[in-house]
């Protein structure tokens, strides 16, 4: 039989050996991995910022006029005599607009007439009964359309959804 030692050992904890296999990084380590995870998450959202102004600056270098708002409305009584892009989360348009407008918003309501063509980059598009527009409409990565309106040329583009009449 094996004998037994019982002889006890007094170990400083500073001089403990570090050859245990716990909480070695293999490779690069987990450092790497969230570096390139928020490197990323970054590019993605410069990429958006760029896609987003993109689209906006094509219309103002078309001499559109920029407006930028949370919620941006267009009164029953008023009358825009401009082409004219939207930049805000809800754009609403109860009165008329004399010329082109393009909007970059979460939804957009038509209750009032544009005169003109209709540029669209958003989530949800309606255009009421009461609603017009006399040009075309060019959708770029809308998710929902719904017209119970007038809509005098065509409807094209990127629709996930479209109810209603679709011209």
């Amino acid at each position: 039989m094996a004998e037994l030692n019982n002889e006890v050992i007094d170990i400083n904890p500073d001089e403990q050996s570090q050859s245990s296999g716990v909480g070695k990084k293999i490779g690069c380590g987990c450092g790497c991995g969230c570096l390139l995870i928020i490197i990323a998450i970054i590019v993605f959202f410069v990429v958006m910022y760029k896609m987003v102004t993109g689209y906006v600056t094509e219309f103002e270098e078309k001499g559109y006029q920029r407006i930028d708002c949370q919620v941006c409305t267009v009164d029953e009584d008023v009358t825009v005599d401009h082409d004219v892009v939207y930049m805000g989360q809800v754009v609403k348009i109860n009165g008329t607009i004399d010329g082109n407008v393009a909007a970059l918003c979460q939804q957009l309501t038509i209750n009032g007439t544009i005169n003109g063509d209709l540029d669209i980059m958003g989530q949800q598009v309606t255009i009421t009964e009461t609603g017009v527009v006399t040009g075309s409409i060019r959708a770029e990565a809308v998710q929902q359309l719904t017209n119970n309106g007038t809509v005098g040329g065509t409807i094209t583009g990127e629709i996930q959804f479209q109810t209603g009449d679709s011209k």
